[in-house]
């Protein structure tokens, strides 16, 4: 579940009154309902389709649009806020789009996947690796991401947090001034509070729109 990849040490929107889920499943609710009065004269299947003219030798490619934005989230915690949210806006939208196969392929975190293929949950689970954050992970079988023991996906990202005395006060702080409640101020390691504060705000949407659209439905 995507509400499981960040840790709970790096979490911080329980603290907040209103850092709740229920708002993202509200906000998911509008956006799947959009999208699909917009989709609907496609005629897309309700569930993915096999497709018969692939080749299983054949390299998979997500192409030059996925490309950037997955690139570009394995940098989360090392690149401008004001480029994560852009970021996660694009993909959350994309997330929410009714075809059945962008949708396996953005939500579902038990898609199976070639050695050197990732999906977007394959690459938000190395931004908590030891590789997360250095660029892309296209050389790394991802399926090895998904079998990585939980204690072990903590204890990477926590690695990082935890170099920073009272790192826990001070991402607190990075989020309340991100909200406008306190006024900002300079502190080392702040592109990295951000960056999770938006990591875990990200996980949160994605598990929203994934529980207002459902599991795509099986064949007939």
């Amino acid at each position: 579940s995507f509400l499981c990849l960040v840790p709970e040490e790096a979490k911080t929107s329980s603290c907040m009154e209103e850092g709740g889920y229920d708002t993202y499943v509200h906000d998911a609710l509008g956006l799947v309902s959009g999208w699909g009065g917009c989709a609907a004269p496609c005629g897309w299947p309700p569930a993915p389709q096999p497709l018969d003219a692939c080749h299983p030798e054949a390299t998979f490619y997500e192409g030059h649009f996925l490309k950037v934005l997955f690139d570009r989230m394995t940098r989360i915690l090392d690149q401008p806020y004001s480029l994560n949210l852009q970021v996660t806006s694009v993909l959350s939208r994309l997330a929410a789009f009714p075809h059945p196969h962008l949708h396996e392929y953005l939500l579902d975190p038990y898609l199976n996947l070639a050695p050197g293929c990732r999906s977007l949950f394959s690459v938000l689970v190395r931004v908590m690796s030891p590789a997360g954050g250095r660029g892309d992970d296209r050389d790394t079988p991802s399926k090895r991401d998904l079998t990585i023991p939980p204690m072990q996906v903590i204890g990477d990202l926590m690695q990082r947090l935890q170099r920073v005395p009272h790192f826990r006060a001070k991402l607190l702080l990075v989020r309340r001034q991100l909200m406008g409640l306190v006024p900002g101020e300079q502190m080392d390691h702040a592109m990295l509070f951000k960056g999770v504060v938006v990591l875990e705000e990200f996980c949160k949407e994605l598990a929203a729109i994934a529980l207002v659209k459902g599991p795509p439905e099986g064949p007939p």
